[in-house]
């Protein structure tokens, strides 16, 4: 037996319970990993050698256990967007052993304080974000120094692990279609305050200009609040825009399945047939999407398969603190079902 085989085998979490550190604290300050203040520094080696740990001695790889997960307030936690990428999230620590807790929050400065002292008081190895948008906020959590993975947001200058749906050729594949079929006055729904839905704004002005269409900033409807971006917000806002002498439009491309359910339902109210008189095309693929009356034409957002690569990309950083960060496009399809009809 080699000597390096014979020393004691240290697991880092006790290094890390002893030192009071996360574990990716301790991965980077054994490995030599830039970035960690000398205080921290100086308790792990500390605890490290309390521990009997010698240079060369083997260290057991730090692993997955404990994951929790945050993600926007109730209201709209429980949309099925979100609810997809919660499953995912589940079945990959399920796999892999790890506990899961998860909550709701709205993340004001008041909150962030109280969620600081919960992640604080469970120690979770690693801290999975679900629609996180405010940027004060994450950079307060930045400073908690664990393994962070952001999911359905889109922060470029923020150094963390990024997993979005593809929110460029979607877009394009659904206007391009209604373009295909006649379409030339598409109303759009979305809610520019979020960075993700802006980005399927910019895809659906590009897919005008493509086709030589002129941008009409009337056919915008943005819906300002983010959690307006509801069935139930999107319908109300729909019947306010129908009352106010609306320009005309043949078709609405809305930047969720949620706003395209409400915008169907106002529209029959209002004695217009869908697809007939106009054709709607959704963002998501919801269950809901092929039991509507139509069935609603989306783009397809495999949402379990989100959560399941956050979890997979939050293993591989505990395990390796010092990865370079990623930001990841998951590629959307459309899915044709009846809501779109020529023109």
């Amino acid at each position: 037996m080699s000597p390096s085989k014979s020393k004691p085998r240290i697991p880092q979490r006790d290094i890390a319970e002893r030192a009071g550190v996360s574990i990716s604290t301790v991965s980077r300050v054994l490995n030599r990993v830039d970035g960690v203040s000398e205080d921290a520094q100086r308790r792990v080696w500390e605890a490290a050698a309390n521990l009997g740990y010698e240079p060369g001695a083997l260290i057991t790889a730090p692993a997955l256990q404990r994951v929790m997960l945050f993600r926007p307030w109730v209201k709209i936690a429980l949309d099925p967007f979100y609810a997809g990428i919660l499953h995912g999230v589940e079945a990959a620590c399920r796999r892999i052993g790890a506990n899961l807790s998860y909550t709701a929050v709205d993340p004001t400065p008041e909150n962030c304080v109280q969620f600081r002292e919960s992640v604080q008081k469970h120690h979770p190895d690693g801290l999975v974000l679900v629609g996180m948008d405010d940027r004060d906020w994450l950079e307060d959590i930045l400073t908690l120094d664990l393994p962070v993975v952001l999911v359905n947001a889109w922060h470029p200058t923020l150094q963390l692990d990024t997993i979005v749906p593809d929110n460029h050729t979607g877009p394009r594949l659904a206007v391009r279609h209604l373009i295909e079929h006649g379409h030339h006055r598409i109303l759009h729904i979305t809610c520019l305050q979020r960075p993700t839905l802006r980005h399927r704004y910019e895809a659906y002005r590009a897919a005008l200009d493509e086709a030589g269409i002129p941008y009409d900033p009337a056919l915008v409807l943005d819906m300002a609040d983010r959690f307006n971006m509801t069935t139930e917000g999107a319908y109300a806002r729909i019947q306010q825009f129908l009352r106010a002498s609306p320009p005309e439009f043949s078709a609405v491309f809305c930047a969720n399945d949620a706003t395209a359910i409400g915008v169907m339902r106002a529209l029959q109210e209002a004695g217009r047939r869908i697809p007939q008189d106009v054709s709607i095309v959704g963002y998501d693929d919801s269950d809901m999407a092929p039991f509507l009356a139509p069935p609603l034409t989306t783009v397809r957002i495999e949402r379990e398969e989100l959560g399941m690569l956050a979890v997979q990309r939050l293993a591989d950083r505990v395990a390796n603190p010092g990865l370079t960060p990623i930001r990841v496009e998951l590629a959307t399809r459309l899915i044709l079902r009846e809501s779109v009809a020529k023109k």
